[in-house]
Formats: structure tokens, sequence, C-alpha cells
């Protein structure tokens, strides 16, 4: 009997053994509301929110300037996904200059349309593009953007192009090289043109990161599955600044005044952010006062345009002394005779004027 009872006790813990060895607890033990409230989307859903980002980009080429590529399509998402969750949910924005705001989907879409609707009033052919769009993991995207338009001054050259039915290629100035000012250049330019047909004219480009992230809501276990978006936002020029690496004055300009555009956050003062701007990005760039304009790349060039300008002085002033002097504005024989009554007389209003000034030809008056 003792052997029998030792036994059945082997066999229990045998038993007992094997169900701890293979049983999972967190399987045994998870309840509903702990894995609703992971915080974390299926696979799919993060990949179709993920086309639906390409596709609105994509489907919108032939009328690129009316979308905004450097920011979130919750109009899209919620048309697409019929999800009013996403939708009506909080969304954070975050970027380099501002720190993290709390706005409604509408908010966001209401600031985002304003924002590029300014852009394109402002800036001369100003476009976005989408470049890439990839999945970080199962609650994020990275979207990777860029923003180009004419830089101001320039508009007159693309339309010269067009007008001698040249092909325009455009190039973006190397921040990072101070920028110079050289005739042989703006000869060199105007010259391959005549000659190939092919210009190459500035172009101003800004590139920047969009992540979006999506979270279940966790605080609340009623919640109903609702989902928040962070969306951070960085702007490559803007670190390039922050290291003190923009040396180019007409790319921190331009990078400047798209920032007091396209990035100001809502309810912020106009005022304050255009402080914030110019001491972020222009302080450390040489030569990017209001006033200041770019050296000559050399001093051959200073003396050819001053050189030039002697030239053009002189040709100007000789064509105005000889429009001035012809003989149909002076009268009479070209020169002021000494009597007025050789005079042609030249009328004014209600009175006339002799070629000696005298009020209705009397020289005495």
């Amino acid at each position: 009997m003792p052997i029998i009872i030792r036994n059945a006790r082997l066999g229990f813990f045998a038993c007992a053994l094997f169900i701890l060895r293979h049983a999972n607890p967190t399987e045994s033990f998870s309840s509903p509301s702990a894995s609703a409230r992971a915080g974390r989307l299926d696979e799919q859903k993060i990949n179709d929110i993920r086309s639906i980002i390409i596709d609105t980009n994509t489907q919108q080429q032939q009328e690129e300037r009316s979308r905004d590529a450097s920011t979130i399509p919750i109009q899209q998402i919620r048309n697409e996904l019929d999800n009013s969750n996403i939708v009506n949910s909080c969304v954070s924005y975050a970027s380099d200059f501002a720190t993290t705001t709390k706005l409604s989907a509408s908010q966001y879409e209401e600031f985002t349309t304003s924002r590029h609707a300014d852009c394109i009033n402002l800036f001369d052919n100003y476009k976005t593009h989408l470049i890439r769009c990839e999945k970080l993991n199962e609650q994020s995207i990275n979207i990777r953007w860029n923003a180009t338009w004419i830089p101001s001054g320039s508009t007159w050259l693309y339309n010269l192009g067009e007008i001698a039915g040249w092909q325009i290629n455009v190039k973006s100035s190397d921040p990072a090289v101070i920028s110079t000012f050289s005739w042989k250049a703006v000869f060199d330019t105007f010259s391959n043109a005549f000659a190939t047909g092919n210009i190459t004219l500035p172009i101003s480009c800004v590139e920047g990161n969009t992540i979006l992230t999506i979270k279940q809501v966790q605080d609340e276990v009623d919640s109903g599955g609702d989902f928040t978006l962070t969306i951070k936002e960085s702007i490559d020029l803007v670190s390039e600044a922050d290291k003190n690496r923009i040396q180019n004055r007409r790319v921190a300009q331009e990078l400047a005044s798209w920032m007091d555009v396209s990035r100001r956050p809502p309810k912020f003062n106009v005022d304050d952010w255009a402080g914030m701007v110019r001491q972020r990005i222009l302080t450390s760039v040489p030569g990017a006062g209001a006033l200041d304009v770019d050296p000559n790349e050399s001093e051959a060039d200073g003396v050819l345009a001053l050189l030039l300008f002697g030239v053009i002085s002189v040709v100007v002033f000789g064509i105005s002394f000889q429009f001035f002097t012809m003989p149909e504005l002076v009268g009479g024989t070209g020169s002021i005779p000494s009597r007025c009554d050789d005079a042609e007389i030249m009328e004014f209003g209600s009175g006339y004027l002799s070629e000696c000034f005298g009020l209705f030809g009397d020289p005495t008056l």
C-alpha cells in the first residue's frame, strides 16, 4: 500500500511538472481589456494607411500644387478606412521649432490646408513632392518629402527662358558655400543657353521627414478603441543651421521666408515666430542682413562692373543730350535765338510759351 501511494504521488508531481512546462500563464489569465489596451494597430491596418498616403500623392500628380505632400492626409484616411476613431482622436503635432501642440483632426487639416495655400500665393511655382513613404514598425510610418519654389528675384529668368524656348534645368544652391556674384558666370550662362538651348536656373528646395505614430488610448478602460496620432516633423536645413553649417546667404533667407509662412504653429504670435526663425536661421550666416549683397567672386569682376557702369552712363548721357537738343523740341534753328520773333511757339494748356520762355510770347513777362 505505501508503494502504491508513493507511486500515485510521483505520478501527480509528474503531471503537474508537465503542465507547468507546456502551459502559458499569460494566455490562461489574460483578459480582453488587457489586450485591447496593448496600444498597437494590426499590421494590415498600418499597411493600408501607408498605401493611402502613397496613393493620395500619386493620384494628384497632375494637380501637384493642390496637394501638400509634407502633411498627413487625414481626410483621405477617413474616406478610405471609414475609421471615425482615428479622425476624431487628438493629434499631437511637434516640429523643430514648436513643442507638442494638441489639435483635433479637423484643426490639423484646417491648419495645414491654410499654410499650403499661403505658400502657393506667396512663392512662385510652389510645389511639394513625396520622395518615399516607409513603415518603421507596427505603429509608425516615415514620410520623406520636399518643397520647391522659384527664389525671389529669379522669376524673370524663368519667364525669359520660356519665351526664348529654352530647356530649363534647375539646380539648388549648396548651403555650405558662401554665395558670390560673378559677371563671368552670368555671361557663361546666357552664352550656353543661346548655343545649346539649355539654361540652368536656381531653385529653392527644402527637404524633411514627417513621422506618423498611431497608438491606441491606454488610459481609459472603456475608450472604445480610440487612437492618438503623433506627428513629428523635422527639416534638414534647420538641423544644419543649428550646427552653423549654413553659409549661403540666399539659402538661409529663402529658408527663413518659407518657415515664416509655412511652419508657424496655430495661435502663435507672428512677430515672436519671425524673431525665433531669424535668431535660429540667419544669425550665424555671413552677409544675411537685409541690406547685404553677395560679394564678387574676384576683384576683376568688380573692375569690370565699374567699367561697364561707366560705359552705360556715357551712352545714356549722350543719347539724352541728343534727344533734348533736337530741333523739334528746341524750335527754330535748334538753338535759343536772340530775337523771340524767330522762335516756334509751343502751346501749354490755356496759354503758350515761346522758346525764350516768355509768357504768351512776350519776353518781357
